[in-house]
Protein backbone atom coordinates (compact mmCIF):
# COMPACT_ATOMS: atom_id res chain seq x y z
CA UNK A 1 0.00 0.00 0.00
CA UNK A 2 1.55 3.15 -1.14
CA UNK A 3 0.79 6.57 0.90
CA UNK A 4 1.60 10.12 -1.20
CA UNK A 5 2.69 13.00 0.95
CA UNK A 6 0.47 15.32 -0.26
CA UNK A 7 -2.93 13.75 -1.04
CA UNK A 8 -2.40 11.04 1.91
CA UNK A 9 -4.28 8.74 -0.01
CA UNK A 10 -3.91 4.92 -0.35
CA UNK A 11 -3.99 3.10 -3.23
CA UNK A 12 -3.59 -0.83 -4.20
CA UNK A 13 -2.76 -1.92 -8.35
CA UNK A 14 -3.06 -4.84 -10.09
CA UNK A 15 -6.00 -6.78 -11.49
CA UNK A 16 -6.32 -9.74 -9.19
CA UNK A 17 -5.16 -7.83 -5.94
CA UNK A 18 -8.47 -5.41 -6.49
CA UNK A 19 -11.20 -8.44 -7.64
CA UNK A 20 -9.82 -9.85 -4.08
CA UNK A 21 -10.77 -6.67 -2.69
CA UNK A 22 -14.04 -6.13 -4.33
CA UNK A 23 -15.31 -9.76 -3.65
CA UNK A 24 -13.99 -9.70 0.36
CA UNK A 25 -13.85 -6.00 1.58
CA UNK A 26 -15.76 -4.16 -0.95
CA UNK A 27 -16.56 -1.11 1.69
CA UNK A 28 -13.13 -0.45 1.52
CA UNK A 29 -12.85 0.58 -1.85
CA UNK A 30 -13.20 4.69 -2.53
CA UNK A 31 -11.98 5.01 -6.32
CA UNK A 32 -10.76 3.37 -9.35
CA UNK A 33 -8.74 4.83 -11.56
CA UNK A 34 -8.22 2.59 -15.08
CA UNK A 35 -7.13 3.09 -18.49
CA UNK A 36 -8.57 0.44 -19.73
CA UNK A 37 -12.37 1.06 -21.36
CA UNK A 38 -15.52 1.23 -19.83
CA UNK A 39 -16.92 -2.12 -21.41
CA UNK A 40 -13.96 -3.90 -19.38
CA UNK A 41 -15.37 -6.82 -17.44
CA UNK A 42 -13.93 -5.74 -14.13
CA UNK A 43 -14.88 -2.04 -14.35
CA UNK A 44 -18.47 -3.17 -14.54
CA UNK A 45 -18.31 -5.25 -11.82
CA UNK A 46 -17.19 -1.70 -9.88
CA UNK A 47 -19.68 -0.13 -11.69
CA UNK A 48 -22.56 -2.37 -10.16
CA UNK A 49 -21.37 -1.68 -6.74
CA UNK A 50 -21.12 1.88 -7.12
CA UNK A 51 -17.64 2.48 -6.90
CA UNK A 52 -16.49 5.50 -8.83
CA UNK A 53 -14.33 4.70 -12.11
CA UNK A 54 -11.97 7.07 -13.73
CA UNK A 55 -10.71 6.55 -17.11
CA UNK A 56 -6.68 8.25 -16.67
CA UNK A 57 -3.77 7.46 -18.97
CA UNK A 58 -0.83 4.76 -18.16
CA UNK A 59 1.35 7.35 -17.37
CA UNK A 60 -0.86 9.17 -14.68
CA UNK A 61 -1.47 5.52 -13.38
CA UNK A 62 2.35 5.15 -12.78
CA UNK A 63 2.88 8.54 -10.64
CA UNK A 64 -0.24 7.66 -8.74
CA UNK A 65 1.23 3.60 -7.61
CA UNK A 66 4.51 4.71 -7.78
CA UNK A 67 4.74 1.51 -10.24
CA UNK A 68 4.98 0.83 -13.61
CA UNK A 69 3.29 -2.62 -13.19
CA UNK A 70 -0.17 -1.76 -12.18
CA UNK A 71 -1.58 -3.69 -15.55
CA UNK A 72 -4.04 -0.55 -15.25
CA UNK A 73 -5.57 -1.26 -12.50
CA UNK A 74 -5.25 1.52 -9.60
CA UNK A 75 -7.79 1.66 -6.57
CA UNK A 76 -7.83 4.26 -3.72
CA UNK A 77 -8.36 2.33 -0.44
CA UNK A 78 -9.49 3.18 3.13
CA UNK A 79 -7.37 1.86 6.00
CA UNK A 80 -7.57 -1.71 7.05
CA UNK A 81 -8.54 -1.77 10.97
CA UNK A 82 -4.99 -1.56 12.84
CA UNK A 83 -4.25 -5.00 13.62
CA UNK A 84 -1.76 -6.25 16.87
CA UNK A 85 -0.59 -9.46 18.11
CA UNK A 86 -3.21 -9.39 20.79
CA UNK A 87 -5.82 -9.39 17.76
CA UNK A 88 -3.68 -12.15 16.19
CA UNK A 89 -3.29 -14.06 19.79
CA UNK A 90 -7.12 -13.46 20.50
CA UNK A 91 -8.54 -15.20 17.18
CA UNK A 92 -5.92 -18.10 17.89
CA UNK A 93 -7.11 -18.97 21.10
CA UNK A 94 -10.95 -19.88 18.91
CA UNK A 95 -8.18 -22.70 17.46
CA UNK A 96 -6.95 -26.15 18.43
CA UNK A 97 -4.03 -25.29 15.70
CA UNK A 98 -2.66 -22.10 14.86
CA UNK A 99 0.22 -21.04 12.75
CA UNK A 100 1.58 -17.55 12.85
CA UNK A 101 4.35 -16.01 10.28
CA UNK A 102 7.51 -14.30 11.91
CA UNK A 103 9.20 -12.20 9.37
CA UNK A 104 13.04 -11.49 9.90
CA UNK A 105 14.27 -8.81 7.59
CA UNK A 106 12.85 -9.79 4.71
CA UNK A 107 13.60 -6.48 2.25
CA UNK A 108 12.36 -7.33 -0.71
CA UNK A 109 8.70 -6.52 -1.88
CA UNK A 110 8.41 -9.74 -3.75
CA UNK A 111 9.30 -11.69 -1.49
CA UNK A 112 7.58 -10.17 0.82
CA UNK A 113 4.51 -10.17 -1.36
CA UNK A 114 4.98 -14.00 -2.30
CA UNK A 115 5.26 -14.74 1.62
CA UNK A 116 1.76 -13.31 2.19
CA UNK A 117 -0.22 -15.09 -0.60
CA UNK A 118 1.34 -18.49 0.56
CA UNK A 119 -0.06 -17.04 3.93
CA UNK A 120 -3.56 -16.31 2.94
CA UNK A 121 -3.69 -19.71 0.74
CA UNK A 122 -2.31 -22.15 3.73
CA UNK A 123 -4.62 -20.35 6.38
CA UNK A 124 -2.04 -18.78 8.35
CA UNK A 125 -3.77 -16.71 11.46
CA UNK A 126 -1.61 -13.64 10.95
CA UNK A 127 1.69 -12.32 9.92
CA UNK A 128 4.27 -9.91 12.11
CA UNK A 129 6.47 -7.68 11.17
CA UNK A 130 9.45 -5.50 12.20
CA UNK A 131 8.93 -1.63 11.67
CA UNK A 132 12.64 -1.41 11.01
CA UNK A 133 13.87 -5.01 9.77
CA UNK A 134 11.76 -5.27 6.71
CA UNK A 135 10.08 -3.95 3.71
CA UNK A 136 7.02 -2.15 4.37
CA UNK A 137 3.48 -3.05 2.64
CA UNK A 138 4.19 -1.05 -0.71
CA UNK A 139 2.20 -1.42 -4.25
CA UNK A 140 4.79 -3.81 -5.19
CA UNK A 141 3.97 -6.07 -2.22
CA UNK A 142 0.42 -6.07 -2.54
CA UNK A 143 0.14 -6.49 -6.34
CA UNK A 144 2.59 -9.56 -5.64
CA UNK A 145 0.59 -11.06 -2.78
CA UNK A 146 -2.77 -11.11 -5.52
CA UNK A 147 -4.35 -8.71 -2.71
CA UNK A 148 -3.24 -11.67 0.34
CA UNK A 149 -2.23 -8.10 2.27
CA UNK A 150 -5.11 -6.77 2.03
CA UNK A 151 -6.69 -9.80 4.04
CA UNK A 152 -4.56 -11.45 6.32
CA UNK A 153 -3.91 -9.71 9.81
CA UNK A 154 -0.55 -7.98 9.60
CA UNK A 155 0.99 -6.45 12.82
CA UNK A 156 3.81 -4.79 12.93
CA UNK A 157 6.21 -4.68 16.10
CA UNK A 158 8.76 -2.42 17.56
CA UNK A 159 10.74 -5.77 18.73
CA UNK A 160 10.78 -9.33 17.66
CA UNK A 161 12.49 -10.87 20.20
CA UNK A 162 10.41 -8.98 23.10
CA UNK A 163 7.22 -10.40 20.40
CA UNK A 164 8.18 -13.89 20.25
CA UNK A 165 8.43 -14.16 24.19
CA UNK A 166 5.13 -12.62 24.14
CA UNK A 167 3.73 -15.38 21.55
CA UNK A 168 5.13 -18.24 23.78
CA UNK A 169 3.75 -17.14 26.74
CA UNK A 170 0.55 -17.56 25.32
CA UNK A 171 1.04 -20.86 24.02
CA UNK A 172 2.84 -20.20 20.90
CA UNK A 173 6.33 -22.31 20.37
CA UNK A 174 8.48 -20.67 18.37
CA UNK A 175 9.98 -22.75 15.09
CA UNK A 176 13.16 -20.74 13.61
CA UNK A 177 13.77 -21.87 9.93
CA UNK A 178 17.57 -22.26 9.60
CA UNK A 179 20.69 -23.88 8.49
CA UNK A 180 22.69 -25.04 11.46
CA UNK A 181 23.62 -27.84 13.36
CA UNK A 182 21.42 -27.29 15.64
CA UNK A 183 18.42 -28.21 13.16
CA UNK A 184 16.02 -30.78 12.23
CA UNK A 185 15.40 -32.03 9.11
CA UNK A 186 11.74 -30.80 8.58
CA UNK A 187 10.75 -33.83 6.89
CA UNK A 188 11.62 -35.36 10.59
CA UNK A 189 9.93 -32.67 12.51
CA UNK A 190 6.58 -32.38 13.88
CA UNK A 191 5.11 -28.47 14.54
CA UNK A 192 3.68 -27.92 17.22
CA UNK A 193 -0.40 -27.48 17.24
CA UNK A 194 0.60 -23.65 18.29
CA UNK A 195 3.40 -22.76 16.12
CA UNK A 196 5.34 -19.17 15.07
CA UNK A 197 7.39 -19.55 12.18
CA UNK A 198 10.59 -17.74 12.36
CA UNK A 199 12.08 -16.98 8.26
CA UNK A 200 14.80 -14.66 7.79
CA UNK A 201 16.26 -13.76 4.64
CA UNK A 202 18.20 -15.55 2.06
CA UNK A 203 21.36 -13.51 2.56
CA UNK A 204 21.07 -12.41 6.59
CA UNK A 205 18.62 -15.40 8.07
CA UNK A 206 17.41 -15.13 11.46
CA UNK A 207 19.10 -12.57 13.98
CA UNK A 208 20.81 -14.29 16.79
CA UNK A 209 19.39 -13.32 19.38
CA UNK A 210 15.94 -14.83 17.98
CA UNK A 211 17.45 -17.92 17.09
CA UNK A 212 18.74 -18.63 20.70
CA UNK A 213 15.11 -17.73 22.05
CA UNK A 214 13.20 -19.82 19.49
CA UNK A 215 12.43 -23.12 20.99
CA UNK A 216 12.95 -25.18 17.74
CA UNK A 217 15.49 -24.79 14.61
CA UNK A 218 14.02 -26.59 11.28
CA UNK A 219 15.61 -26.91 7.48
CA UNK A 220 14.46 -27.93 4.31
CA UNK A 221 16.89 -30.59 3.08
CA UNK A 222 18.54 -30.29 -0.41
CA UNK A 223 18.61 -32.49 -2.84
CA UNK A 224 19.84 -30.07 -6.14
CA UNK A 225 22.98 -28.14 -6.85
CA UNK A 226 21.58 -25.51 -5.33
CA UNK A 227 21.65 -25.30 -1.80
CA UNK A 228 19.14 -23.05 -0.65
CA UNK A 229 15.18 -21.92 -1.70
CA UNK A 230 14.03 -18.23 -2.40
CA UNK A 231 12.16 -17.29 1.18
CA UNK A 232 8.89 -17.32 -0.12
CA UNK A 233 9.31 -20.39 -2.05
CA UNK A 234 10.70 -21.70 1.36
CA UNK A 235 7.61 -20.35 3.23
CA UNK A 236 5.50 -22.66 1.23
CA UNK A 237 7.03 -25.46 2.05
CA UNK A 238 7.16 -24.86 5.95
CA UNK A 239 3.11 -23.75 5.20
CA UNK A 240 2.34 -27.02 3.67
CA UNK A 241 4.19 -29.90 5.54
CA UNK A 242 2.30 -27.84 8.94
CA UNK A 243 -0.93 -28.35 7.70
CA UNK A 244 -0.55 -31.42 5.42
CA UNK A 245 2.00 -33.45 6.90
CA UNK A 246 1.19 -34.40 10.18
CA UNK A 247 1.44 -37.67 12.13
Amino acid sequence: MVKTRKSRKNFIIGKNCLREVLESQPQRLISIYSSHPKHDSLLQEFAKHKIYVSYVERKGLDVMAGSTSHQGYVAEVRDRAPCAVEDILEAAQQKTKSIVLMLDSIFDPQNMGAILRASECFGADGVILSKNRGCSITSTVTKTSVGASELVPIAQVSNLATTMQKMQQAGFWSVSAELSDKATKLSEFEYPEKTLLVLGSEGRGVQQLISKKADFHVYIPMKGRIDSLNVSQAASVFLYHYNYCRS
